[in-house]
């Protein structure tokens, strides 16, 4: 196992060798599929799963309905860290 610095938060981490080695096959099995397959395999697994959700906060339950915008600037890291931050 490789340990490395995660610069964003400054804090150690372990690379695991079965993680690393399954991500391995997968970028070897992409890379012999022709460029059709490689697209269908993205296409499918690039969809959103149903993200909806109820979360319990200080007594108060927030119903939590996911859609998508395509056109939209902003990610959906950056609109979390903006939602959770209003919250607080």
């Amino acid at each position: 196992m490789n340990s490395y610095i995660d610069e964003t938060i400054k804090k150690d981490f372990t690379e695991d060798a079965a993680i690393r080695k399954a991500i391995d096959n997968i970028y070897d099995m992409l890379a012999e599929l022709p460029k059709e397959k490689r697209l269908a395999f993205f296409e499918q697994i690039s969809k959103p799963k149903n993200l909806d959700f109820v979360k319990e906060m200080g007594g108060i339950y927030y119903v939590v309905c996911t859609h998508f915008d395509r056109e939209q600037k902003e990610d959906m890291i950056t609109k979390v860290n903006r939602i959770l931050s209003m919250a607080v």
